[in-house]
């Protein structure tokens, strides 16, 4: 009896430390997520994150999109960001996070102001944007990575353009 319940005391704790490690976040500490669904509409973004505590992350994400119309317009949109996020779940890389993010952006647009002329209305600027995300890491090694989001970026010194919203539908993996 005494040898059975020392067994199951030892097997319990050693069960349940490597169970905690995972629910921290702690195994996986990257993670890379991109759009393939937007390669379709020639909407191009990326992203690396890193968590450096249970807690916070750090990512790089860049994006581009735009159209381009012979007859009418032709309009790209580019911006790359920092992004501060922070876990209040304490699983950095998991879960929901809420974030801060310094960045630039530039926008070429050519509208036409009649039928010969079209008017420039280009120009590179910095930015500060918040949003919210959530990050599932799924599948049997837990690296498999679905991540969503919103939020809005407001474009510093520009008359045209005051503020863009953020969305994020993205497929990762992580390691």
């Amino acid at each position: 009896m005494l040898f059975c319940s020392a067994f199951a005391v030892a097997s319990t704790s050693a069960f349940g430390q490597s169970i905690e490690g995972d629910r921290a976040g702690l195994a996986r500490r990257n993670l890379f997520s991109a759009n393939p669904i937007g390669l379709l509409f020639e909407w191009y973004n990326g992203e690396y994150e890193r968590a450096f505590s249970n807690t916070t992350s750090l990512a790089i994400a860049a994006s581009s999109f735009g159209e381009i119309d012979d007859d009418v317009d032709d309009s790209r949109y580019s911006a790359a960001d920092v992004i501060g996020r922070y876990y209040p779940g304490g699983r950095a890389l998991r879960g929901f996070s809420i974030g801060a993010s310094l960045g630039v952006v530039n926008f070429d647009d050519d509208v036409p102001v009649d039928c010969f002329n079209c008017e420039d209305e280009s120009g590179t600027f910095g930015t500060i944007g918040v949003r919210g995300d959530y990050v599932w890491i799924l599948g049997r090694d837990q690296r498999f990575a679905v991540a969503a989001g919103i939020g809005a970026r407001r474009i510093l010194g520009s008359a045209d353009l005051e503020g863009v919203p953020i969305g994020r539908l993205s497929l990762g993996y992580a390691w």
